[in-house]
This record gives C-alpha cells, structure tokens and sequence, in this order.
C-alpha cells in the first residue's frame, strides 16, 4: 500500500512540474477588453449568390473562415487573430492589440477579387469611336484610380458612380479570382507595383485572349471591387500567359496589403458589417490587475476555509486547488484560450465551483468516521457516494456551458468555454489529484489521527445532519410559509419589471455603446443636453472608477442620422457630449443583431432548462421507476430554478432603476450559469432522497424521507454554495471596474444565494406535492415510496437468484399507514433483521456500505 501511495503522490508531482513548464514557456492571449482592438461581426450577402452556392453555405463559410483568418494575421498583422463562424452565414473577428478599425474594416471586408477584363467598350486606336474613353486618374486613400467619361460629352464619373459600374459590367472576363495563384510586390525603380502570377488554368485563359486579339491595340483592365487600377492596350506582338504587374503609382503599404490579401484568397461572397467594436488597452489592463487580485484574495480565502473547517482533508484539498488552478491554467493556454475579462471572472468562479466536490466528498467522509469506519475503507466509501452528486452537478454546469457557447458570441464564449473547462477539470483534480494525495498520504502513515478530521465543526448545521432520522427539519409541513417568502422576493422585482426597469444595452436594442474618460465637473446631465444636439434621446448614462480617472459609459440607442458603419460617429459623440477620444471605447450594433441577441436571450433559458430536465428525469429515472419518475425529479429541479430565474430578472430590474444598469450578453450569461449552479444543490438532496428510497425503511413516510434528506444534506449545500458565493463576493467589490461585469457578478451571486434557499426549502417540497398528486390520482401504489418498495423487492429477488414474478409485485408494508408518526430510531438501515440468505443477499445490493 505504501508503494502504491509513494506512486499516486509521484503522478501529482509529475503533473505538477508539466503545468507549471507550460506556464513558463508559453504566451497567455488576452482578450479585446483587457488588450485593446477591435471586432467585427460580418454577416454573407448571400442576396447574388446561386442556388448551388446556397446549397452549400456551410462549405462556403469554412472557406471564407479560413480566407478572413490569414487576412487578420497576414494583411493586417495580428499575430493571434480570433476568426470564429456563427450560425451558417456570420462571422465574429476578433483582432486584440490592432487599433485602427478604418484599415482593419477596409482589409476585411474588401473581396480582394481582382479581375482582368477586356475593356472592349473603351476607345482605342484602331477603334476610336467605342463608347468610353478614359478620363484621367483620381486618388482615393492614397490610391491613384483611373476614371473614363463617355465619348460624346464632358461627363467624368469614379469609383463609386453608378455609371462607372455600369461601364465594368458591358467588359468582359478574360481571369478572376481563383485563377491568380500568387501575388507579391516588385520594385519598379521608385515604385512598388503588384506582380502576379496566374494558375495554369489562367494562362491558359490569357493565353488564349491575347492570341485571339494580337496586334489590335485592344486594352486590359485590372479591376478590384468594381475600383480600375489599371487600363492599357497590349503591345504588338505581345503574347500574355502566366504573369504579368499593374503599371501604376501606389503606396508601398497598399501594394504590400492588396498582395497579403490576393495571397490569403478572395472572398466568394461579399460580407456586410453587422456591428463593430473597438476597445482601448488602457481600462483592460487595470481591470486585469483588479482581477488577478481578486483572484488571488479569493483563492486564499478559500484555501483557509478549506484548512480551518476540515483539518488535514482541508490542508490537502487546499494544495490540491493551487494545483488545480496551475493545471486549468496550463490547459487553457494549451487550448489556445483568449482570456477575456469575462473568461477571467470564470476562471476564478470555477475555483470556487471547484471546492463543491471536496465539500461533498469531505462531510461524507465525516459521515463515515462517525458511523465506525476504518479510515482508508471511509475515504474509499466517502469518494464513491459522493460521486453521483458530484457528476449530475458538474454536467448541470456544462449542459447550461454549451449552450451558452452555442447562442453566445465573443467574450459569452469565452465564458463558457473557460467554466466548462473548469468545471472538468475540477472533477479530474477532486477524484484523482486530492484521492491520490489523501489516500497516499495515509498509506504512508501521514494523516491518520482522526483527531485530524475536524470531526466536531458543528458551524453550518453538522448537528441537524446527525440527528437527521430522528429530529429532522420540517421542511415539507412548513412549505407554505417558504413559498410564501419566495413570494415575497421576487414580488418586488415583477413590480419593477412591469414597470420597465429592465435597461437593455446595445447588443439588445441596437444602436451605441461608448466609454471616455470623465472630465471634472462633468455631470450625467450636460451629457445628456449635448447629446441631444444630434438628436439622441434616452440616453443611459453610467459611471464608474479606474486608476486613470472616472469613467463615464454611454449606451445611445438608434438614432437618426447616427448608424453603425459611420465611421466618424465615436467623434461626433464625444464632441456633442464634450468628452475627448483618447482612452475611449467605441460598440456600434446594427438592428439585426440585436433582434438575435434577444432571440437567443429566450432560447438560452429554455434550451438550457429542458436539457437539465431531460437528463436529471434520465438520471433519477434510471434509479427509481423509471422515466415517469425522473420527470418528477427532473420538473421540480426545473420549477425551482425558474424561481431563481424570476428573482434574477426582478433583481435586473431593481438594479436598472436604481443605478442605470443594463442587461446585456453577460447578464444572460449569468442567468444561465445560474441556472446550472441553481440545481447543484437540488441535486445533492435529491441524491440522498434516492439513496434513501432504495434502502428499506421501515415505519417511513415520503415525507419524513424528505424531511431526514434534506437534514442530511443541509451543511454540504451550505458550505457548496459558501464555496462559490466567496470568490464572487471579493470580485464584485474589487475585481469588477465595469458596470457591465460588476452586473454579471452580481446576478450571480444572487441568484447562488436565492438558488441555495430554493433548492433546500422550495425543490424538495415541490417534488412531494407532486408524489401527494400522483398518488391522489393513481393511487398508493403510484408513488415514489411503493415504486422503491417494489424495485428494492425485484433486486433482492435477482440477488438471491430467484426468478422474479412477471405478475405485479403488490404494495409491500415497507412504510407504515401514511398518518403513523416514524418510530424513535427512525428505523434506519443497519438495523434491519437479517432472517434468510435471501434478505442477506438482498440487503447487500441495496446496502452499498457492504460493496
């Protein structure tokens, strides 16, 4: 055994020193929000596209994926782009560290499908009399562009006139996109021009052209989204194939950009910007600060928690989540995450979510200890009937993940993607890094006194879990009064809620989103009266502190005159507000994508609400009667969730009245992490009421079943949800420097809380007002405590080798009359006669402390 410890502690140690390489050799990417950049989302015109190319969206976005991420990291620079597809027609664009969101929007968004048309409308030598002619160059950005009028007459139109397009479209296609297989710049004397080089197919295509046109004087023009760089008739005797350079004067960074986009490939579709942001480092890296601080406070909080209140198991656990934490780190880097402030605030939640397996596994080890166990053999039991719990509360927390990556963009992804992470590697660090360390360490005599185990921390209901069988709470026959508290707090948010406290941000209603730094004496109200000079109205105006200066943040919504691709709009805000640029943040949302975000709003919660029920009915069904069973477990989860839902929504709204706080895609990202942590409690009383049911009772009632089970649970639920409430508490007051992530915090350290109370005083008597339905309505032999009797009978019958009936198992006498007050002792299991090796057997099933 000793050996065997000697080599659990081995393993920890090797995985200890290969996170620990990783932190030290690889590079951490920041988000936007703590590095500065900018982002877009982009959304397919498919509106010219053909019914081929529509049957084939899907392939059609991979691709684009691929060409707009070497654009971002190739023609703009960004050395860790974020390119990330949505639905079957977006994409979000994340560029951290690049801050000019004009050359960044050009680049991107430009098709780079540069054609090579015969100009066969425009004049020549041998053909003076066609119906263009060219009219000199114009410079646009830099670019010199060439423009024509039209034979007869002195009109001159550009780039941009409907009728210069309408000239291209009378041209004809000799080569375009695919058919360049390479671009680069070339030195011309003092001019850079662009060089290509054509794919087989092409020169064959060239070729072929300037064969059939030799010594006509017939001219070639380059075209690029519809803007002619070039036009020039080809030289007698000149045959075209595989190369060929556009004569002309341009800027050696536009040469160079247009070369790394023909290289990254064209776009097939032409994209439309939905919404841009762009962000300022400054605020960031505070925040990280604010954050890592935060983290660390919270960490060794919990570390001495973990010490004080469980003794040596603690002082283990402790050690185990600094380990854990190195090990999510070294895998979130691994990954390639973007740590965004959001995906920080999960990260140092997931530390506290990380304890909960700890909790669980250590009050039941106390629970072991107490009833006589030897120490390795408690430990033993302690993980395993811990491990249902632990594994239904864990897939609670990444069902609601998922979903939240799925509806989510941008930093709710990062979100989700970072607890997910968390939450996995939580259960790994629980059940193999604090097992092997715990059971190592015993095995080599270290931690054996049990005077080590803080068997007597009586501090958050310890006591009411002993005495649970004989002097349970009377949860069940109170549940009026507890409904009736619920009441009571979620009344006042629904008044508030009626009467629009509710603030949507942007990405809601559409409009802007701005931040600036505050200038003394500058009050909410002479804001609003220069906004109002461009027509804005409604504007929410919000304040907050950072180590530079207050911040004032401004959520404008649509507004005439003011739209999302305007590029000079940030500066006309901040000049009509009085306000300078320099440190700013800018957020422009088109109407389309705030109609998605309150549509994927609804559908997170409900999504995330039925795959909860769906795999707790699955999970408690497969325990106890089946699927029908399930549900009730599953619905009463639900139901009591919802609660907490109502509560963070009114509490939205409150909040909205009172400081002008705004709902937004973090907010619902609260809402549903709420949702998964809301039922981890549940699921822990819940457990232990199917536990109870599958062992024989006799003299019990469901009610007193209810009653001892959430007894038996109350310190765990507590110290759970103590366990994640902690890290949230110290980042709500320094760790959050944004309203918008301070909101985020706050829903759901409320939401815990209220979360907490439903699940110990609402869930369980929701589910034994169900069974008294059922039972009404089907009769006795319908509900939970008959459906057990009769699943425990069939499993001592196949243990004991008989063959069991296929007729109906009647009602056994498992429970007394339903009127009968539980005997003294509560009748509980260990003190059942044992009269047969049938009963032998049998109890050896139900019995796991004999596995």
């Amino acid at each position: 055994m000793q050996s065997r410890g000697a080599l659990f502690l081995l393993v920890v140690l090797v995985l200890a020193v290969a996170s620990g390489f990783v932190l030290a050799t690889q590079k951490v990417s920041y988000g936007l929000d703590v590095k500065g950049g900018v982002r877009f989302t982009y959304q397919m015109d498919t509106s010219e596209i053909s019914a081929e190319q529509k049957g084939r969206l899907g392939e059609l976005q991979s691709k684009m994926k691929t060409i707009l991420t070497n654009r971002a990291s190739g023609a703009i620079g960004v050395s860790e782009p974020s390119v990330s597809a949505k639905g079957q027609d977006q994409f979000i664009i994340e560029l951290p560290g690049f801050t000019n969101e004009d050359e960044a929007r050009s680049i991107l968004s430009n098709t780079a499908k540069v054609v090579c048309y015969w100009a066969k409308t425009v004049s020549t030598e041998d053909a003076p009399n066609r119906r263009y002619k060219e009219a000199g160059d114009k410079v646009i950005n830099d670019v010199t562009y060439v423009t024509f009028g039209r034979r007869a007459g002195d009109e001159v139109f550009g780039p941009g006139d409907p009728a210069y397009v309408d000239m291209i479209k009378t041209w004809e296609v000799i080569l375009e996109g695919e058919d360049v297989a390479n671009a680069q710049a070339q030195v011309n004397g003092s001019r850079t021009q662009p060089y290509f080089t054509f794919s087989s197919s092409g020169a064959r295509k060239l070729e072929a052209w300037s064969r059939k046109y030799m010594n006509r004087g017939e001219k070639i023009a380059f075209v690029l989204d519809n803007k002619v760089l070039s036009i020039a008739p080809v030289k007698d005797g000149t045959i075209l194939s595989d190369n060929a350079f556009i004569d002309g004067d341009f800027p050696p960074r536009y040469v160079q950009q247009l070369t790394e986009l023909i290289r990254a490939g064209s776009l097939p579709v032409p994209l439309i910007e939905l919404e841009s942001q762009k962000v300022d480092p400054t605020i960031g890296v505070q925040a990280l600060n604010e954050m890592v601080t935060a983290g660390l406070i919270s960490l060794a909080v919990i570390c001495i928690f973990l010490i004080v209140y469980y003794a040596f198991p603690g002082a283990v656990a402790a050690a185990a989540m600094i380990l854990y934490g190195v090990i999510t780190l070294a895998v979130l880097i691994l990954t390639k995450a973007t740590f965004s402030l959001a995906a920080i605030a999960a990260f140092i939640l997931s530390t506290g979510m990380a304890v909960d397996a700890n909790i669980l596994v250590f009050e039941r080890l106390k629970e072991e200890i107490r009833n006589g166990r030897e120490l390795m053999r408690a430990i033993e039991i302690a993980f395993k009937r811990a491990l249902s719990s632990i594994i239904d509360s864990n897939i609670a927390t990444i069902i609601t993940c998922l979903v939240l990556f799925y509806f989510g963009t941008g930093q709710v992804k990062g979100f989700a993607s970072t607890l997910a992470i968390g939450v996995a590697l939580s259960f790994f660090t629980a059940f193999v890094v604090t097992r092997a360390m715990i059971q190592g360490l015993v095995s080599l005599g270290i931690g054996t006194n049990l005077k080590h185990y803080a068997l007597n921390r009586n501090w958050f209901g310890e006591k009411i879990e002993r005495e649970a069988e004989t002097k349970p709470l009377k949860v069940v026959q109170n549940s009026k009064r507890f409904f009736l508290i619920s009441a009571a707090l979620i009344l006042p948010g629904l008044i508030a809620l009626a009467a629009g406290g509710i603030k949507p941000n942007v990405e809601f209603q559409g409009g802007f989103e701005a931040s600036y730094f505050l200038p003394e004496g500058k009050s909410a109200e002479q804001i609003r009266q220069g906004l109002s000079t461009l027509g804005v109205k409604n504007v929410n105006v919000k304040f907050a502190d950072s180590s530079k200066g207050r911040v004032v943040y401004l959520t404008i919504p649509p507004t005439e005159g003011l739209s999302a691709s305007d590029p000079t709009a940030k500066e006309r805000i901040a000049q009509a507000a009085g306000l300078s640029t320099e440190g700013s943040s800018f957020y422009a949302v088109g109407p389309q994508v705030s109609r998605e975000t309150v549509s994927n709003a609804i559908s997170g919660v409900l999504v995330a609400s039925l795959l909860i029920m769906v795999y707790l009915a699955i999970r408690f069904g497969s325990s106890v009667g089946g699927f029908k069973n399930g549900v009730k477990f599953g619905l009463s989860a639900v139901i009591a969730l919802l609660h907490d839902v109502l509560f963070v929504v009114g509490t939205a709204a409150i909040v909205g009245f009172a400081l002008g706080w705004e709902i937004s895609a973090l907010f619902i990202t609260a809402m549903l992490t709420v949702i998964g942590f809301s039922v981890h409690d549940t699921i822990i009383i819940f457990d232990r009421i199917r536990e109870n049911l599958r062992k024989p009772h006799k003299g019990w009632t469901f009610e007193h079943l209810c009653n001892v089970s959430v007894s038996q649970t109350l310190a765990r639920s507590i110290n759970t949800s103590a366990s994640a409430l902690i890290p949230l508490l110290i980042l709500l007051f320094i760790g959050t420097p944004t309203p918008e992530l301070k909101f985020m915090v706050l829903t759901m350290f409320l939401g815990i809380a209220i979360g907490t109370y439903s699940s110990i005083l609402n869930a369980t008597p929701i589910l034994y007002l169900w069974n008294e339905a059922t039972i009404k309505a089907k009769g006795e032999s319908a509900g939970l405590m008959a459906e057990a009797t009769r699943e425990n009978k069939l499993q001592a019958q196949i243990a004991a080798g008989v063959a069991p009936s296929t007729a109906a198992a009647p009602l056994q006498p498992a429970q007394a009359p339903r009127e009968a007050t539980p005997p003294a002792g509560g009748g509980a299991y260990g003190q059942i006669k044992r009269r047969s090796g049938v009963v032998d057997k049998s109890t050896q099933i139900l019995d796991d402390d004999e596995d």
